[in-house]
């Protein structure tokens, strides 16, 4: 044991525990500031993103309080025993962000120690994969030759007390992760620790204004409260004015304007002043480092009589400036320690101690300066929201709660390849030229080939290194150094939204709207399982030979194509990226990236411009371009059926008739389609590869290709007259085999399983009216000369036939499929599905009661009328407050005279009267127009088809919250799946986003959004930034989904549009090319560009479908047509 240094000595020892349990003594003046000690640590730890830790003591009373760098360090703690504890303070929403693999390493070792000291509770099958990275991470692979038990577990120590049945879970875990290097499997593991609820979560005990005990908490997002570990309530950092203490009562204001919750004050209770005043500097300090871009740099004013509180500021850097930072910087990689006891080693220590067995790994060699800045004051939070200046990006909200900080899927999704990490743009550029061995035949969508060899004086360490077609790197970074090497970065899914409300998405893989990051890398095809030795050395594969001079000077960016879409697009450098995912095929993000050349990539990229400029122009090779990018996604929505739905089936005992009934139709309709597509891609090929001088009729025209869909409409036929049977049978399964329903949840948690699974079992439907409008839009533009025109009337009416045979059923079901979807996310409902009843409208209104104006989510249906309000869960559901029948119902527009509320009607059902208001003028109309249409409608009814109720009495009661609709399924001995998997689907259906959006959306609004889907490729820019990007983009749903390519199997980010206005860009957007639109709400403009003016009146009319919904002015047709025909 030390010895005690006295406190009135010139020099003390100080002692710091680091994160894998080692302790160090640092040699500090006796009268050091906090600073002094904070600068030793980091530099003995030669750590860049340092900012993301701090040292950790316990003061007199116990409490744990964070080093202060602007005090003294004596003057802080008890006495010179005291231990620090080096640990993560700002735990980052993404392990994306964290740029440095030793970074990521402690944050690791951070989850480890949480998991040790049970600070980080989660379930027992969530609790067994984060241990088996571990153990992956730092043991190595599994060898079934070795570990015939569980016995090898025990020297990890992982977790205090696992039993038996978990440590045997673990070991099963182990077993999958063959192949995972130690950097890959810690950030698998901080992937998956991130969508723990209770993720960087330090609760705080506290109570509320009525004396009811809670815990507070401070995350990235805002300030969480929690009720016996139970998330109750989010304050995000956009709806909070100031904070602030007084004693032992923590203030939070509000912005009232649209919170929607009753108090623009609310007050919570500590036990004494410094937990209040402890809890207030932990919430500042969050607050500037994640929500601020900068902090202003004001010093303490020490000369003050009288205090007006606490001058206490953050001073280090944010999120972004660190990010900026490391990006802007160039840091030599350098070496640490790895080891079964996961110790820390990159410098000497000051103090002396033996290393177990331990492999090496490359690191950065960062030199950081520390930034020390303060402000006095009271903290007011700055209205960052509205100032791209000073918001992170990942920090881009809207909305007035946060729960779940996910919406995407963990890292172990069924076929989920992973994307890399985004890299630094400080690197010099490398020219690589591949051999003229490399295959020029390789597939798109096939896997890159492998790095063969790499000649040069230094030492080049891979690990699958990859390239993709065109010669941009893939996997790992390249830095001409004294120690140059390519490292392989593999990353899970990042949080591709990440708010405190719906800005622009929440993917966080949240319940967020909009997760839509500036630059998104392209997904690498999985690499085969391989084995690593102990030293963790990287093999190159021999297969393809490519040169470098790392004396080459640095080649200047590349201009912006101009031949559109089928040219390279430059990226420039992030303006407002979560996480900064680098772009294209061709081009990386930045000049000062790594810059791979392929002498074949540059011809393949001539070849493809010169097909550019011969591409036809003809409105008829428009229509069919247009058909082929939307087979494409009406195949891959087939497969998420037909191949990853059935093959789920398979393990699971499901009814046969069940089996059959599903993929008796859907399985010939998609064989015929894969076949379908070729011949539509061969004759586009054919279209485009003859000269105008040379044209050959029989490859400028596509009847004869459509003329071919008569051989399968009549399973299309069988499949329409089996599809309600389909829905119902599917639901009642669900409800019946707890089994079924679990794997049912689980599939639809999947990333590719991008809507409701029973939205896709309506494709095939849907896709017969598209087929329709493209004949349609065919036969309009030839005349009846034109050689076409005979087979594409022909085609048409074939399909007529069936859409008018089947038109009533297909409302009928696409009814249905809205039923259900709401009985899942409405809880206090027995049976919403009724035969008798449609859906009209949903949509966000603002009802009053005795706290003043409330949001509440409100649902009309042929017979009543549902009012909800969201729930506090992670699900995200709605909780029925009340229901008012349509019979004997009357709707009156309130005086404005009379109420304090613009937009306001009364509603009087039953023994109800309720006032709401709506957020303009022509959303009023809106539910106006639909509630009376739909009350004259009930009169009609018979009295029978009234006879039936469908909501619960006790529509207060939320022990159902988590269910989907079935009374019994909190009963089921299974799990559901995370509700951060299911907030991924959720976060983007309609009701969630008229909630966020405060709009609605109603039954004709869904039947114009069934007939207006599109997909292909387009370029999109943001607002604030440079370059262009291209991406495939679908438009389904109200929604644009975001991917790489057409052959990504999930999307990679989505943008719902209602609320949002499309038009042209204007003179101040300062917009030069052609087919460009606007997409704009609120302060989030986005640009998209498109190929040719036919695509871009094509994606301008199918989108201001979905807008137009949102933003139309006063409309009563029904109810005008009706006066008109009385007079």
């Amino acid at each position: 044991m030390l010895p005690k240094s006295p406190r009135k000595g010139k020099l003390v020892n100080l002692r710091v525990q680091l994160l894998d349990d080692s302790y160090h003594t640092f040699l500090v003046q006796a009268k050091a500031m906090g600073s002094v000690l904070w600068e030793d640590v980091i530099k003995s730890l030669e750590l860049v993103e340092a900012d993301y830790f701090d040292l950790e003591y316990n003061d007199e009373q116990g409490l744990q309080c964070w080093l202060d760098r602007e005090k003294p360090i004596l003057k802080q703690i008890p006495n010179t025993d005291t231990v620090f504890r080096f640990c993560v303070k700002f735990y980052t929403p993404d392990p994306v962000l964290l740029e440095d693999e030793y970074t990521r390493y402690l944050f690791a070792l951070q989850v480890k120690r949480d998991l040790r000291t049970e600070e980080l509770p989660c379930s027992n099958n969530t609790l067994a994969l984060l241990a088996s990275y571990i153990v992956q991470s730092e043991i190595g692979d599994f060898l079934e030759d070795e570990y015939l038990d569980t016995s090898y577990l025990t020297s990890c120590k992982i977790l205090p007390h696992p039993s038996r049945e978990l440590e045997q879970k673990i070991m099963e875990y182990h077993r999958q992760h063959i192949g995972q290097g130690p950097s890959e499997a810690d950030i698998n593991l901080l992937d998956t620790a991130r969508k723990i609820e209770q993720y960087g979560i330090r609760n705080f005990p506290a109570k509320d204004h009525e004396g009811v005990h809670l815990s507070l908490a401070v995350a990235h997002m805002g300030i969480v409260v929690f009720q016996n570990f139970t998330r109750i309530n989010t304050f995000s950092w956009a709806k909070i004015r100031k904070l602030s203490f007084k004693r032992k009562k923590f203030l939070i204001k509000l912005h009232p304007e649209n919170y929607g919750y009753y108090k623009d004050i609310v007050e919570f209770f500590f036990d004494s002043r410094n937990e209040c005043k402890g809890f207030w500097k932990k919430c500042i300090e969050h607050h500037a480092f994640f929500r601020c871009h900068t902090v202003k740099k004001l010093p303490r004013n020490k000369t003050r009589v009288v205090s007006r509180g606490s001058s206490y500021r953050y001073s280090g850097k944010t999120q972004k400036q660190l990010m900026e930072y490391v990006r802007e910087n160039y840091f030599k990689k350098r070496t640490f320690e790895r080891s079964v006891s996961g110790r820390i080693s990159r410098s000497t220590s000051a103090t002396p101690k033996s290393h177990p067995k331990t492999t090496t790994l490359n690191s950065s060699d960062f030199h950081v300066s520390q930034n020390s800045t303060a402000s006095s004051g009271s903290q007011i939070l700055a209205d960052t929201t509205h100032d791209s200046n000073h918001v992170l990006p990942s920090a881009r909200v809207e909305t007035a709660e946060v729960h779940s900080e996910s919406s995407l899927s963990g890292s172990r999704s069924l076929g989920s390849p992973k994307l890399e990490s985004a890299r630094s743009h400080s690197q010099p550029a490398i020219t690589l030229e591949q051999d003229e061995n490399r295959n020029d035949h390789q597939a798109p969508g096939s896997s890159p080939q492998n790095i063969d060899k790499v000649e040069s004086s230094d030492h080049v360490h891979s690990k699958n290194a990859k390239l993709d077609l065109n010669g941009s790197l893939n996997n790992g970074d390249i830095r001409d150094s004294s120690s140059c090497f390519l490292m392989d970065r593999k990353y899970s899914e990042p949080i591709l939204s990440q708010n405190e409300g719906i800005e622009e998405n929440a993917i966080i893989r949240s319940n967020e709207i909009e997760n839509i990051p500036e630059h998104i890398r392209e997904t690498p095809e999985p690499t085969s399982p391989h084995k690593h030795s102990l030293t963790r050395s990287q093999s190159v594969n021999p297969e393809n030979q490519y040169h470098y001079d790392s004396t080459l000077p640095l080649p200047p960016p590349p201009p912006p194509p101009e031949d559109g879409i089928d040219g390279a697009v430059p990226l420039s450098p992030p303006q407002q990226v979560k996480s900064v995912l680098a772009g294209d095929n061709e081009t990386l993000a930045s000049s000062n990236v790594s810059t791979l050349r392929s002498l074949d990539g540059e011809e393949e990229t001539k070849k493809k411009r010169v097909s550019k400029r011969r591409a036809p122009t003809d409105k008829s090779y428009c229509i069919t371009k247009e058909l082929l990018m939307t087979e494409r996604t009406f195949k891959k929505d087939l497969e998420v059926v037909t191949q990853a739905f059935k093959n789920t089936l398979v393990s699971a005992a499901v009814p046969e008739c069940l089996s059959h009934l599903l993929f008796s139709s859907l399985g010939p309709i998609y064989d015929f389609h894969c076949t379908f597509l070729r011949n539509i891609e061969q004759r586009i090929v054919s279209w485009e590869g003859k000269s105008n001088a040379h044209v050959v009729p029989d490859s400028q025209r596509i009847g004869d290709v459509l003329l071919g869909l008569n051989k399968i409409l009549p399973t299309y036929k069988n499949y329409l007259d089996r599809l309600e049977e389909m829905l119902t049978e599917l639901e009642l399964t669900v409800k019946k085999n707890r089994e079924f329903e679990q794997l049912y949840k689980e599939f639809e948690a999947e990333k590719a399983c991008y809507l409701p699974l029973n939205t896709f079992l309506l494709k095939p439907g849907q896709r017969l009216l598209h087929y329709k409008l493209i004949l349609e839009r065919l036969i309009k533009h030839y005349n009846q000369d034109h050689p076409d025109y005979n087979d594409c009337q022909v085609a048409l009416n074939n399909i007529l036939e069936v859409i008018n045979q089947f038109r009533d059923k297909m409302q009928k079901v696409d009814n249905l499929q809205k039923l259900i979807e709401l009985q899942r996310d409405l809880v206090g409902i027995d049976s919403l599905v009724h035969p008798d009843r449609e859906f009209i409208r949903e949509g966000c209104l603002q009802k009053f009661s005795r706290k003043g104006y409330q949001q509440r989510m409100f649902f009309l249906f042929s017979d009543m009328l549902i009012y909800t309000s969201r729930t506090a869960t992670s699900l995200l559901q709605f909780k029925v407050h009340g229901q008012l029948p349509l019979r004997g119902m009357m709707v009156e527009e309130s005086d404005i005279s009379k109420v304090a509320v613009a937009n306001s009607f009364t509603i009087y059902g039953g023994n109800k009267c309720i006032l709401v208001a709506a957020s303009s003028e022509e959303e009023k109309d809106k539910w106006i127009e639909d509630l009376s249409y739909s009350i004259c409608m009930a009169k009609k009814q018979n009295d029978e088809k009234m006879k039936y109720g469908s909501i619960r009495s006790n529509t207060s009661s939320t022990e159902n919250v988590s269910t989907t609709g079935s009374s019994d399924t909190d009963k089921l001995g299974t799990s559901p799946p995370s509700p951060e998997k299911q907030i991924q689907h959720r976060g983007n259906t309609t009701m969630h986003v008229c909630w966020h959006r405060n709009t609605s959306v109603s039954l004709r609004d869904h039947d114009k959004a069934v007939k207006n889907q599109l997909s292909g490729y387009l370029l999109r820019k943001f607002k604030t930034s440079n370059g262009w990007q291209k991406l495939w983009v679908v438009f389904t749903n109200f929604c644009l989904f975001f991917y790489k390519t057409y052959q990504d199997e999930f999307p990679l980010a989505s943008l719902p549009l209602l609320g949002y206005a499309v038009n042209i860009p204007t003179e101040e957007d300062k917009i030069t090319k052609d087919h460009v639109f606007k997409l704009q709400f609120k302060n989030h403009v986005y640009f998209f560009r498109a190929e040719s003016e036919y695509t871009f009146e094509r994606w301008i009319e199918v989108i201001k479908s979905a807008t137009s919904s949102a933003r139309r002015f006063r409309l009563f047709s029904r109810l005008e047509s009706e006066h008109a025909e009385r007079s």
